[in-house]
């Protein structure tokens, strides 16, 4: 009997591995988070365009970029990115996150849409120059006043029959001190459940300054423009009293003009 011991042994010693390799590999496999760019999220994947579109306008690398939009599995081709691009943009993607990109889809070779906005061309830096200028002792000086945030006063709100069978909508202008339209201005529209934003001159047959948002039946709405001093719209919505407009209408759209005080 004592020889048959370390047989015994090895038989157990064999099933113990045995069965620790099954938990391993196939009861309890050890997982891997990390993901190429390739396998992210949609959300994750705007991350990491914005990243793309900002050391493109830092850098100027055409190549490097294109080569990076291949890794997050992105055609380097001007209006695949500009699609991306306008759902970022719906996404809440910041204006300029979204003004990079936008610069490198025209470069790729898109035009429209909302290139017209946010396709702005880089300001460039003055070359330096070899000449050493002479220092000067200068006398001390008041600190430069801030830049005063422009004014935007509200010039038109009209309420209008919607077109027949259509949804109300906030129809915006907005507009320089000399009256004319300016794109890519953000237009903040807020209701008691939530909030939303749109941008001028996505439409530019309508206008430079042209935007416009679709409201919900029965919902009040406060509008202003992001990031200027000014008037607020307050409290309205797309209701309709019987009798006002023509039976097929459903709904009131809004006129709101916005004009920059000189």
């Amino acid at each position: 009997m004592k020889r048959a011991v370390p047989a015994v042994l090895l038989l157990a010693l064999a099933a113990g591995i045995a069965g620790g390799l099954v938990f391993a590999w196939m009861l309890d496999p050890v997982e891997s988070y990390e993901s190429v760019p390739l396998a992210l999220r949609l959300e994750d994947k705007y991350v990491y365009l914005a990243l793309i579109g900002d050391l493109y306008v830092k850098e100027g690398d055409l190549a490097g970029a294109e080569s990076r939009l291949a890794t997050v599995g992105v055609e380097a081709e001007g209006p695949v990115l500009a699609g991306m691009i306008a759902d970022y943009l719906d996404a809440g993607g910041r204006p300029e996150d979204i003004r990079n990109l936008a610069r490198l889809a025209e470069t790729l070779g898109a035009s429209g849409g909302v290139l017209n906005v946010f396709a702005l061309e880089p300001v460039s830096s003055p070359e330096p120059t070899d000449t050493v200028a002479p220092q000067e002792v200068a006398s001390p000086t008041a600190a430069p006043s801030p830049t005063p945030v422009p004014t935007f006063l509200l010039a038109e709100q009209t309420a209008i029959c919607a077109e027949p069978g259509l949804p109300g909508s906030i129809l915006v202008w907005v507009r320089d001190a000399a009256g004319n339209g300016l794109p890519g201005v953000e237009v903040v529209v807020s209701w008691s459940a939530g909030q939303d934003r749109f941008f001028t001159g996505l439409r530019p047959e309508l206008g430079k300054g042209y935007a416009d948002f679709e409201m919900a039946p029965q919902v009040a709405y406060d509008v202003a423009l992001a990031g200027f001093r000014g008037d607020m719209v307050e409290g309205i919505d797309s209701d309709l009293l019987p009798g006002v407009c023509p039976t097929d209408t459903l709904a009131l759209n809004w006129r709101l003009a916005f004009q920059q005080v000189p």
